[in-house]
């Protein structure tokens, strides 16, 4: 057949209709973007004209931060500047061209602060043009700090009410802090603001100052900027990756029944939630916008988010985390904990959409019966019902319904029907005679036009479910309904709500409800688009403002009907929309997707979402709802569908249809299979859930925060922590790119922290389990009515460190519950401990099989303990397994009981390295150990012990039950085991109380119930009302029978913190020992003693502890003790724990890793703060023993000190040369030098111009501080007033008055009087012939108090002025051991104990240089105390009597609260230097920020490079002070040459500079406890190379200081972040690395940390001159270094804050 040829007029009329296409497609264009080339714009009708024209203030900010102020289309230049916004083309059409001018929005007018937890402002719009109209002038803001992690603020109108969603669940909450709060609200003024701090770190996370706030009628805006651009949530719609997309992307918000096929569009729920992940330590925060009107909801690359909404006012809650997990809990704290439905509901579902009749209905469930699916629940559609209205059924095609409820019971299946709402017949007339109904318009209340619409009968009306009367009318219809046809559970649907029409049956009238000024982006942007007119009536109001809260309504209607229908058993709803809270009562599913492969791709980010809304019963439907579907898509679909929570098939093809062999079905079974294994596990994720708002559905990232490469995981995700889902979701392929996070995993070879090609054939699902895990699995069945009446048992999957956790959650399926905890700790020892219980199941389950995955080698036995009986498993019940990839132990036929409580061990033989000393003393062999009972077995390995105890040595707890603050019981010796220690009484019977503190604390207590024993009496700040919700706690407790142990378990990680079930726990009357497994190799603190590393060596060391007047040394116990440690976890999460008790004792570090406590007294008072961060733990710990003393700000300036000046002139000419040389300095101390003989309170004849010159130092603002020892002369000739005045008071340390009464005097520094001292004699020979006799105060007593304060003020005011006090030898030392003569009086048992802790010297007894162990104190209430119990605590009774700046030698827990401190009589040597380091790290831990070492050392003569380095590192101890010995050279910086003194001013100088940062820091330890010396780990904790460094610290987060140590090349470690030279302001090139950087001997180096702003100020020569330069401004001069810092507030004394933020940074 030839071409068609056209005729002429064809080609015309095609020419003519090309044109006219063409114009048309201009015409559109134009009206779409609003530029024509010439135009006039009407005004805005309802903007009424300015009597000056409005200039807009057009910032110059970044693009990514303009926020856009014509939303709508149209936007042109005419049209921006008439909104008095600013205009400025781009070549890019997704940004802003006109955005908001600076001099717009709001300004506060006045503010009052009721108390610190409510805030209330009143606000008023600047003069400045309208955008949409009806603006409010005047406003009111609220904020209420409602708990530690939640905010809110509230704005609204300040005259006149408006819509606010009536949520019943938030509107019930009454919280408050129990706590300090871990945010910080600033108000900014003008333009109003509201900027949101984590206190922690001090980083904005929410800040709205980044726009205007519009107040409207009907436009309320507001923006923030954003902590970082990881953002997750807002809904409901189709997002195609978890984490948004930041690039201008702009979603509404307003329920729709729409298809959710992956636009922008809104569909079935209204969710103005969304989360952000902060940084990689995990840190995150929730912002929910408490409205209901249509909204949209801009992000955008600042990052910063825009809301718009329509209506209602802006009631925000920010909510706070450490980890996203976090987030999610305390949103569901908000709206509502999750709903936990009935067991049976975890069943695999079917449904279809026309089935026709019910025969076709049984014919499904009879196939897939036949075929062995596991199956549990089908349901009907609408084509039920008779002509698709509720409450009715079809007559012929399903006229058998009303049976077959009972038809699927027989099977121990279920039944469930749809709901929806429905037109005219008998439900809808009795609804009718209530007025149930939304109406359109009411006459005087006694006429109403019903609101009409079509939905699937037809002509409908729609419920008002807000109303009382139709949620009565509802419940009565359901439950006549049900006593027709019986169903289990119901389906609500077409709830957005839904229409077929536009707005009703007669359209909508032209108002402003209907056609609002501004139309959020919604779908068809219309408002009423397929639902109701928005002027209709309901009874919580317009249904402008209520229609997104349809579908909760009408949830909580159907949450009355369940009641009433099922009474005390759980049933659940399935709900199609949904806002906040619908979770706590009902499930959600997907809505009507599309058997397409994107489908099922988009499927896990929604349940993703819908777990963080907290809906964690969520899923799609499987296969997909329209279309036919293939079999490949269906068989992949139905293998991750056995993994959604909510786990339905709703296709016309069920599994069977595609044959009984089909792979399908084979793979079907397989996976379905595994799911019934694991609903156990599955269940008691819902339990969490329910009670603690854990998710189920867990995106990898809520695991693995600190892996970035998790941040986007969304075709992947996790059940609960531990079993990894991982799908194929394409079309024709095998093999998926899975990322496998850092952790062990199993069933898959052991690959870490990185992307893999996983080869996943047409059967197969990834499917993994994370070691670390005891997942409860119970043998499947093809119901769970069938399933639940099999056995059960576990999976142990052990991790790194052959640890694992798990728990139970189980019940009759419907309401009753037990709790069940299982910690299966190292080398083979599982805890099955029951918690609650509360249900005897009635199938007398067992766990009959326990599967062990990683066990490196097979047991020897297997051994179950219940109670005190121990049954053998039998060999043929054990199987191992090593020829698989990972090794394998099976138990089978184990017939453990349901609801007890047993230990398994599967190895009878203890790792040598899991020993426990069981003869610590010295002189150990065979026959010692086997008579304690011990096992005796000679190793070559250095340091571990021969003698060890067995497994069962130790208590045994009596039956222990929780309760809601913690626990409360006795335990009792194994009287299997002979006593160990005849001199020391055992304590058979002990009691235990376990106190859950706060969220992040608790507190274990063991003593004798019988008999008052010693307890230290420093007082703690504890909460006065322990009582702690199990959902807020970060731990929980378990308790192991036999041996006794408590286990400490963080929640967000199952990481076993603490488990003292380690076997040798002894309490006897003067030796107590107790042993904890430790998470990890990584312990910090215990002291004081010299360490030669920050992190503890593990391998069999051993540290005293017990205050001594003893220099620094290796294994020397020095002068405090700090029995407080730091363990870091290997999840890089951290805590600390608190042994308080002040008698003499040891620690055992082994390589277990565990910890040995051993003690001579008293009782074990254990306290654990939970951090999860370094600092935070730091922070928790000094909450308890008192914040850190703020020292003076002139107290921060350099100080110089010596002993040995031989009279005031050497101290003058100091001075002098100090001025001369120009080097910083502002504190001159005098030591025992200038006393007359070292007596207190007196002015040696050398020193009798001291004190004018102290007077002309203080009168050019140098300070001046002077030594004071605590002991007294008693052999004065001359009147000595502190001696005698002491004496009549009372004040001194004596014997008990059945060993004599008398003072017990010692020998300090004091000499005779009228004897001159031949210092050439030895050390002991000149103590006992010139030595006077010194009596020691007993600081205990109030009297002793006033009268230390008596002698120093009278010293102060006769005698000399000064600043501050140092005081010294307060161990207590003294020069002769005990009392003088060396004899003590009463038992000799407490100066030599049976047990000796290794102390310096501890052959002399205990007694050695202090005083004798009988010696009596009293407390302040009168009860005596022996110096043996409280020897370790006359540091800070000797501290609670002074005032002004003190440094003190001798520390305890609470010290820090007065006190700082120096690190003792150090050394002239180089590996002081960096000892020092370790010391102040320790003593950051401990609480006493105010920390350093001698400078230049006392003992010994300095080296000049030696001196000169440590003058630099010194420079940056917080308390920085020269001093040395007499009789060696002088070291002070002007003691050298010109050089060194040039250099020692130029790093003082730096100094100087830097003390506001200092000073900043030093506020922030004393009202926050965080850490002015700070290890690099604390705040690079994930960077586990930052453990091990302790040759470098920080300022607080941002200077980082590598001091030159030795005489090498300073290799110093950059940790992961923007670091700038301090000297130079370059910044280093290199991130996470060693490098060698050069320090020439005039350098020190110093890194600034991009992120943060450092205060500084002109240096001088001393701080007064520094302080008096803040007449003038602090921020005359700003450097910028090339990085955008996080916001920073410094903070002085007082009520000044200064807080520094920049929009646009510029070189200077």
């Amino acid at each position: 057949m030839g071409k068609r040829k056209f005729s002429g007029l064809e080609i015309t009329l095609i020419v003519l209709f090309v044109l006219v296409g063409i114009v048309a497609i201009a015409l559109v264009v134009l009206l779409a973007t609003g530029e024509p080339a010439v135009t006039k714009e009407p005004t805005n009708p309802t903007q009424q004209p300015d009597p000056e024209p409005f200039v807009p203030v057009c910032p110059d900010i970044p693009i990514a931060e303009r926020v856009d102020c014509h939303p709508e289309a149209g936007g042109s230049q005419q049209r921006c500047l008439a909104r008095g916004c600013c205009w400025s083309p781009l070549d890019q059409t997704n940004v802003p061209w006109c955005f908001f001018s600076s001099n717009n929005g709001y300004t506060v007018v006045s503010q009052n602060r009721a108390d610190r937890t409510r805030l209330e402002a009143q606000l008023k719009r600047v003069n400045s043009p309208s955008l949409y109209g009806a603006e409010i002038t005047e406003l009111t803001f609220t904020a209420e700090m409602q708990t530690e992690n939640r905010l809110r603020f509230h704005i609204t109108d300040a005259n006149k009410a408006r819509f606010e969603v009536p949520h019943e669940h938030v509107n019930s909450l009454t919280s408050s802090p129990n706590g300090p709060l871990n945010y910080e609200l600033e108000l900014v003024h003008s333009p109003f603001g509201v900027r949101v701090r984590r206190v922690s770190n001090r980083k904005i996370l929410f800040d709205t100052t980044v726009a205007p706030l519009i107040f409207e009628d009907q436009y309320l805006q507001i923006s923030a900027k954003l902590a970082s651009d990881n953002v997750y949530g807002l809904g409901e719609h189709v997002h195609q990756n978890y984490r948004h997309d930041m690039n201008w992307r702009t979603w509404p918000i307003f329920t729709r029944d729409s298809f959710p096929n992956g636009g922008t569009h809104n569909i079935y729920g209204h969710y103005p939630f969304f989360m952000c992940l902060e940084t990689d330590q995990g840190e995150s925060f929730g912002v929910f916008l408490m409205n209901s009107n249509a909204m949209d909801v801009t992000l955008q690359p600042a990052p910063a988010v825009t809301y718009r909404t329509i209506g209602g006012v802006l009631d925000f809650y920010i909510l706070l985390g450490a980890t996203p997990e976090a987030i999610v809990q305390e949103f569901t704290e908000l709206v509502g904990r999750p709903t936990i439905p009935p067991y049976w509901a975890f069943g695999f579902q079917l449904s279809r959409w026309d089935y026709g009749s019910l025969e076709e209905v049984k014919r499904t469930v009879e196939r897939n019966r036949e075929i062995g699916l596991p199956y549990d629940t089908q349901y009907t559609d609408i084509d039920y019902m008779e002509d698709k209205k509720d409450f009715t059924y079809d007559m012929v095609k399903f006229k058998d319904l009303p049976q077959f409820a009972d038809y699927m019971h027989e099977q121990g299946q279920k039944y469930i029907l749809i709901l929806r709402i429905n037109g005219t017949y008998e439900s809808y007339d009795r609804g009718a005679e209530v007025e149930a109904w939304i109406t359109e318009l009411c006459v005087n209340d006694t006429f109403c036009i019903l609101c009409c619409g079509q939905v699937w009968p037809g002509a409908t009306v729609f419920p008002d479910y807000t109303k009382r009367s139709c949620i009565d009318w509802w419940v009565d219809e359901i439950e006549r309904f049900y006593k027709e046809v019986k169903h289990d559970a119901i389906w609500i649907d077409m709830n957005e709500v839904s229409s077929f029409v536009q707005g009703s049956s007669k359209g909508c009238a032209a108002n402003k409800l209907n056609y609002p000024p501004f139309t959020p982006k919604i779908l068809d942007d219309l408002i009423y688009s397929k639902t109701l007119c928005m002027d209709a009536k309901q009874a919580w109001g317009n249904h402008y403002d209520v229609h997104s809260l349809y579908g909760y309504s009408m949830v909580l209607a159907t949450d009355e009907a369940v009641k009433k229908v099922f009474g005390n058993n759980r049933s659940f709803i399935l709900t199609r929309s949904s806002f906040p809270g619908v979770g706590k009562y009902s499930g959600h599913w997907l809505g009507d997707n599309a058997a397409n492969w994107n489908d099922i791709k988009w499927a896990i980010p929604g349940m993703l979402e819908f777990s963080l809304f907290g809906v964690p019963y969520i899923g799609a439907d499987i296969c997909g709802f329209f279309d036919d579907v293939t079999e490949e898509l269906c068989r992949r679909w139905m293998q991750v569908g056995a993994f959604y929570p909510f786990s339905r098939n709703h296709n016309p093809q069920d599994p069977a249809a595609f044959g009984a062999d089909s792979l399908l079905v084979k793979t079907s079974k397989h996976y379905l299979s595994i799911r019934y294994t694991l609903l156990p596990y599955l269940y008691t994720l819902f339990y969490k859930a329910h009670v603690s708002g854990d998710t189920v559905v867990r995106p990898v990232m809520h695991e693995f925060y600190s892996d970035s490469a998790t941040w986007t995981v969304d075709r992947q995700f996790l059940w609960g922590a531990h079993l990894l889902i991982t799908p194929v979701l394409d079309a024709g392929v095998d093999t998926v790119k899975a990322y496998i996070p850092d952790a062990v995993w199993y069933n898959y070879e052991t690959v870490r922290k990185q992307q893999v090609d996983m080869y996943l054939p047409a059967d197969k699902l990834g499917l993994h389990i994370r070691g670390g895990a005891i997942l409860p699995i119970q043998r499947p069945a093809v119901t769970t009515t069938h399933s639940r009446r099999s056995p059960m048992g576990l999976i142990i999957a052990l991790d790194d460190n052959n640890e694992a956790s798990g728990e139970l959650f189980w019940d009759d399926g419907e309401s009753r519950g037990i709790l069940v905890d299982f910690v299966c700790v190292f080398q083979g020892v599982l805890t099955m401990q029951v918690q609650h219980n509360g249900y005897v199941d009635p199938n007398n389950l067992v766990f009959e099989n326990i599967t062990v995955l990683g066990l490196s080698s097979p047991p020897t036995a297997v051994s179950i303990t219940e109670g005190s009986s121990v049954v053998a498993v039998p060999e043929f019940n054990i199987q191992y397994d090593s020829l698989k990839k990972v090794s394998v132990l099976y138990l089978r036929g184990l017939s453990m009981e349901l609801g007890k409580s047993y230990t398994v061990n599967w190895s009878s033989v203890i790792s040598d390295f899991e020993r426990i000393d069981c003869y610590p003393e010295d002189g150990s062999d065979e026959a010692k150990c086997s008579s304690r009972g011990c096992i005796w077995q000679p190793t070559n390995l250095n340091g571990m012990p021969w003698c060890y105890f067995p497994q069962d040595y130790g208590y045994i707890a009596e039956p222990v039950t929780e309760t809601p603050t913690g626990w409360n019981f006795n335990i009792v010796r194994n009287t299997k085991y002979p006593a160990p220690r005849a001199a020391s009484r055992d304590i058979d019977t002990l009691q235990v109380e376990i106190t859950y503190l706060s969220p992040h604390s608790l507190r274990f207590k063991i003593y004798d119930p019988a008999n008052k024993r010693y307890e230290v009496p420093v007082p703690l700040t504890l909460p006065s009302d322990p009582s702690v919700p199990e959902s807020r706690r970060m731990y929980r407790v378990q308790v192991t029978q036999q041996p006794f142990g408590i286990q400490v378990i963080r929640n967000s990680t199952g990481t076993v913190i603490w488990d003292s079930s380690l076997p040798g726990f002894t309490f006897s009357d003067m030796f107590i020992q107790v042993s904890t497994r430790l998470p990890s190799q990584y312990i910090y603190g215990f002291g004081e003693t010299e360490h030669a590393s920050f992190r503890h060596d593990l391998n069999w060391h051993t540290w005293g502890m017990f205050s001594k007047d003893q220099p620094p040394g290796y294994k020397m116990n020095c002068y405090g003790v700090h029995p407080f440690y730091m363990g870091l976890e290997p999840t890089a999460h951290a805590h600390g724990v608190l042994l308080l008790n002040s008698n003499a004792m040891d620690v055992t570090l082994q390589p277990t890793p565990a910890l040995t406590y051993r003690t001579i007294g008293g009782i074990l008072d254990f306290y654990m703060v939970m951090g999860p961060t370094p600092e935070l733990v730091v922070q928790e710990y000094t909450e308890m023993i008192g914040r850190p003393v703020l020292p003076a700000y002139w107290s921060l300036g350099f100080q110089l000190c010596r002993y040995g000046y031989t009279n005031d002139t050497e101290i003058a000419e100091l001075y002098r040369d100090m001025k001369s040389a120009g080097i910083p300095y502002d504190v001159q101390y005098a030591d025992i030098d200038y006393m007359e003989r070292q007596l207190d309170f007196t002015l040696g004849k050398d020193f009798q111009g001291l004190p004018a010159l102290v007077e002309s130092m203080r009168a050019e603002k140098m300070r001046f501080i002077f030594i004071l020892d605590p002991a007294i002369s008693g052999n004065e000739t001359e009147p000595y007033p502190a001696f005698e005045r002491g004496v009549k008071d009372d004040v001194f340390i004596k014997w008990p008055a059945h060993l004599g009464d008398g003072i017990v005097w010692g020998k300090v520094w004091p000499d005779f009087p009228n004897v001159d001292v031949d210092e050439s004699l030895d050390w002991d020979t000149q103590v006992e012939i010139y030595r006077s006799y010194t009596a020691f105060p007993d600081f205990f007593r109030n009297h002793t108090a006033t009268w230390w304060h008596r002698e120093i003020s009278d010293f102060y005011t006769n005698t000399i002025k000064f600043d501050g006090i140092w005081i010294d030898m307060n161990e207590p030392s003294s020069f002769v051991h005990g009392t003088v003569g060396g004899k003590c009086l009463g038992d000799d048992i407490y100066e030599n104990p049976p047990y000796m802790p290794p102390l310096e010297s501890k052959h002399e007894g205990l007694n050695h240089k202090t005083l004798c162990m009988n010696s009596e104190q009293f407390l302040p209430g009168g009860t005596p105390v022996k110096h043996y119990d409280v020897h370790n605590l006359y540091v800070n009774k000797h501290i609670l009597t002074l005032t002004g700046i003190v440094v003190t030698r001798s520390t305890y827990p609470t010290s820090g609260q007065w006190a700082g401190h120096w690190l003792g009589d150090n050394n002239a040597s180089w590996d002081q230097l960096y000892k020092s380091i370790i010391g102040m790290l320790e003593f950051s831990l401990f609480g006493i920020s105010y920390t350093g070492a001698d400078i230049c050392g006392f003992f010994n003569e300095a080296e000049y490079e030696m001196c000169l380095r440590w003058m630099q590192l010194g420079a940056f101890y917080p308390y920085s002070r020269n001093h040395n010995g007499k009789g060696n050279k002088r070291q002070d910086p002007v003691a050298w040459d010109a050089p060194f003194a040039e250099a020692s001013r130029d790093v003082l100088n730096i100094r100087y500079t830097l003390l506001p940062y200092l000073y900043t820091l030093m506020y922030e330890a004393h009202t926050e406890g965080s850490t002015v010396v700070r290890p690099l780990l604390h705040e690079f904790v994930n960077d586990k190379v930052t453990w091990d460094i302790h040759r470098q610290f920080l300022w607080g987060p941002a200077l980082l200081i590598s001091p030159a140590l030795e005489k090498t090349v300073v290799s110093a470690y950059v940790p992961n972040a923007r670091w700038y030279d301090y000297h130079t302001a370059r910044a280093l090139d290199v991130r996470g690395q060693f490098v060698n950087m050069p320090t020439p001997l005039n350098k020190i180096n110093l890194h600034v940390r991009g992120g943060h702003i450092l205060p500084w100020q002109k240096p001088e020569n001393n701080t007064f001159y520094r302080m008096s330069q803040r007449k003038n401004s602090i921020l005359e001069n700003i450097t910028f270094l090339h990085t955008l810092p996080q916001p920073h507030t410094v903070r002085h004394k007082g009520s000044v804050q200064v807080h520094f933020s920049f929009i646009k940074l510029q070189t200077v």
